[in-house]
Parts: C-alpha cells; sequence; structure tokens
C-alpha cells in the first residue's frame, strides 16, 4: 500500500496525524504531573477525533490511510496515557500489560488481514465501546477517583477483549468468504 498517494492528503488524515503527534505531548504532561494541561489536550485530541470522522464520512474521505492511521492513533494516545500514569503509579501493571498485549494483537491480526484481502478492516461498534470504556477508566485514573478505578480498569479491559474476539470472528467469516 503506497501511503503517498494524492487520496491520503486529506484532512481527516492530518487530524488523525495531529493526534499521533500529540500522544507523547499528552504523555508527557500527565507524566510531570500536569493534569490539567494532559486533561485539555486530551479533549482537543478526542475532539479532533470526532471532526475527523465526521469530515471522512461528510464529504467521501474514507481512505485506506485513514482506516489505518486513525486507530493507531488512538491506540498510540492511549498506549501514552497509561504508560505515564503507570510510571505514576497510578494505574495498576496488569491492565498496562492486558491492555497493551490486546492492543499489538488488534494491530498485528488487521495487518494480517489486511495483507491476505488487500483491504484494510473497517472499526464496529464494539472496538468503540471497548475504546470508550478505556477512555472513561483512565479519565477515572487522571482524576484519581476511589473505588471507581478497579472496576473501570477491568471492564474496559473485558470490553477490550470481548472486541478483539469480535473483531476476530468477523475476520475469520471474511476470510472464508
Amino acid at each position: 500500500m503506497n501511503f503517498f498517494k494524492k487520496e491520503n492528503y486529506t484532512i481527516p488524515n492530518y487530524l488523525s496525524l495531529a493526534r499521533l503527534l500529540m500522544s507523547p505531548i499528552i504523555g508527557h504532561f500527565l507524566y510531570w504531573g500536569n493534569k490539567p494541561l494532559a486533561l485539555l489536550l486530551i479533549i482537543i485530541a478526542y475532539l479532533l477525533d470526532v471532526v475527523d470522522g465526521y469530515v471522512a464520512r461528510k464529504f467521501n474521505q474514507v481512505s485506506e490511510f485513514g482506516k489505518i492511521i486513525d486507530p493507531i492513533a488512538d491506540k498510540v494516545m492511549y498506549a501514552f496515557i497509561a504508560f505515564a500514569l503507570l510510571m505514576n503509579n497510578l494505574l495498576p501493571m496488569w491492565f498496562f500489560v492486558f491492555y497493551v498485549l490486546r492492543d499489538l494483537l488488534i494491530l498485528l491480526g488487521g495487518f494480517l488481514f489486511a495483507k491476505k484481502i488487500k483491504e484494510v478492516p473497517s472499526a464496529n461498534i464494539w472496538g468503540k465501546i471497548s475504546a470508550f470504556s478505556v477512555a472513561i477508566a483512565l479519565l477515572g485514573v487522571i482524576l484519581e477517583i476511589e473505588y471507581f478505578n478497579p472496576f473501570a480498569l477491568l471492564i474496559s479491559l473485558l470490553l477490550s477483549y470481548l472486541s478483539t474476539v469480535i473483531y476476530f470472528v468477523i475476520g475469520y467469516k471474511q476470510l472464508k468468504k
């Protein structure tokens, strides 16, 4: 896949790249304890994600590159947030390990699937639900909400793995066709 094609130079793809570039900055601010600025950047990144999806669908700017860079931007941002929280002893190691492992499985599975059928798989509702649940759980950790965090982290992790299983089942069915 050639990522330097003219059709990849779209506003949604630039917005996804901006989110990707914001990820280490967000992680930096979280690590050094500047939660207000980190939260502001997280909100901006979330709004960019919403605008990115809206513009891509509304103006028919969905691209294969966009299908790759958008979820990668999400995964990288969550990984930076989780790592910064882990380094500050705000996030349990079990969550970090299982969440990053799950994201690596999704990326590897998506890559193999795309290579096999020559198309990037689209996100499904379960992936969006799990991403939302992880965002809420990490927000709870950032805000240090007591009693909320262990349960929200566990539920978000379970939803993430459920979405992974569904993702692979759908992919397997498509490969059989």
